[in-house]
């Protein structure tokens, strides 16, 4: 005979009520007037590894230790349900923040020390939490932001902590899952969605120029469009940077050759992240590029944003070095915000260093101010290093820089805003 309908579907590892037996009691603790309390998923963490390196039988034993274990901290009259494999939720009437703590606390300690057969497990464990009816009044909004609360403290905590349902944290959680989605798919269509913007770089002596930063935009299904600090960040996070990189090199590299035509000395600055350098294939790609496009490889600069924070400044040297070799002009960009500046100068071995916006904010407001882009300067120019201006955007700025600071080069708003390539030709044609 089948199994009773209302018997429970016990997990057959743990001997827990699964899933649905916890939907349909949860669901009868909803549908009850004014009732409320929480729905929590705690989930363990990396415990795949023991089954990779202890073999299935020992992950099954450490398995029923710790539903047990978990089991055996709950209050009596609170019910462990298995949701996955390496999953575990209850629900608890009325109860407080404070005692879902208290109690994951315990549940923390029975997890310290699993004996499975002659292997001694550490385990850790992430939980979320989500309160009714504020939260959600169904089961599957319960559960499923009780999973999200997990899975977003994991993320921003590292996990082996309990985090509780936050609207907001949620929101912008889901935004950078759909756009990261949403970016896969465009990559996976040739980057239909992405668009490069160029912005003017000008001599600073006589105003005239010489170059341009590509910089990479994406347009939505809406017709938004999109600055890079909405998105670049999760390109790096997933490393769709990589493929993305390519692009973008692609693009700028037969765009310079477009503006040529016009200023055949014409300089493309193309931002490269630290995780394109970790690509094997990014040397052959660009050498070939270049070759495709018939671009002299001294008219194109790669920038290394100062901002990231440089572990292993013999690779990344020796990485650049390769482009160097090839005629490539190295820049750091964003100099003076982010990590250890005079470290980060001291380490990088470039050609030009580019200023940020963030030193020149307040040039004009004092002295101070002003001695401290005056020899910041000076410092770049005794080492032998060319520099550009971020940021430019009033007059009397741009006059102090080059007249006081004999700055060579400017970039910013005071002589263009980031351009489609249709618009900054006309700069070209006039």
């Amino acid at each position: 005979m089948g199994q009773n309908e209302t018997e429970p579907r016990l997990d057959p590892i743990t001997g827990l009520p699964t899933r649905q037996d916890m939907a349909k009691a949860l669901d009868a603790e909803l549908a009850a007037e004014d009732v409320n309390g929480a729905v929590m998923v705690i989930g363990l963490d990396n415990f795949q590894l023991v089954n990779e390196i202890c073999g299935p039988s020992v992950g099954d034993e450490a398995m029923r230790q710790i539903a047990e274990n978990i089991a055996n901290v709950l209050p009596y009259d609170i019910t462990l349900y298995q949701l996955s494999s390496d999953q575990f939720a209850l629900y608890w009437h009325d109860c407080m923040p404070e005692e879902m703590e208290i109690v994951f606390a315990s549940l923390q300690l029975s997890l310290r020390d699993i004996a499975a057969i002659e292997d001694k497990i550490y385990c850790t464990t992430t939980a979320g939490v989500a309160f009714y009816p504020r939260d959600g009044k169904d089961t599957d909004t319960l559960l499923r932001f009780a999973q999200a609360a997990k899975t977003i403290g994991k993320i921003e905590g590292g996990g082996d902590r309990i985090c509780f349902f936050n609207q907001e944290s949620y929101d912008k959680w889901h935004y950078r899952v759909m756009m990261e989605g949403l970016m896969k798919n465009s990559i996976a269509r040739g980057c239909e969605e992405f668009m490069l913007y160029f912005q003017p770089q000008v001599r600073a002596k006589d105003e005239s120029l010489y170059g341009a930063e590509a910089l990479l935009r994406w347009r939505t299904a809406d017709g938004q469009i999109l600055p890079p600090l909405e998105f670049i960040p999760v390109l790096e996070k997933t490393r769709l940077i990589i493929p993305a990189g390519h692009w973008i090199i692609e693009k700028a590299v037969e765009t310079c050759k477009k503006f040529q035509q016009y200023i055949p000395d014409f300089q493309m600055s193309i931002n490269i992240s630290l995780y394109q350098l970790e690509e094997q294939m990014l040397y052959p790609f660009v050498a070939d590029c270049i070759e495709r496009h018939g671009v002299d490889p001294s008219t194109i600069v790669f920038e290394l944003t100062e901002g990231q924070n440089v572990t292993d400044w013999e690779f990344v040297n020796s990485q650049f070095a390769a482009f160097r070799n090839l005629g490539i002009k190295i820049a750091m960009d964003d100099f003076g915000s982010g990590y250890a500046t005079l470290d980060f100068l001291r380490e990088f071995k470039c050609d030009l260093v580019k200023l940020d916006r963030a030193v020149i904010l307040d040039i004009l407001k004092d002295d101070y101010n002003k001695n401290l882009v005056k020899y910041s300067v000076k410092l770049c120019h005794a080492i032998g290093m060319e520099l550009c201006v971020e940021g430019v955007e009033e007059k009397e700025v741009f006059e102090f820089l080059r007249d006081e600071c004999e700055v060579e080069k400017i970039q910013g708003f005071y002589f263009g805003r980031p351009e489609p390539e249709d618009v900054f030709m006309k700069r070209l044609t006039k």
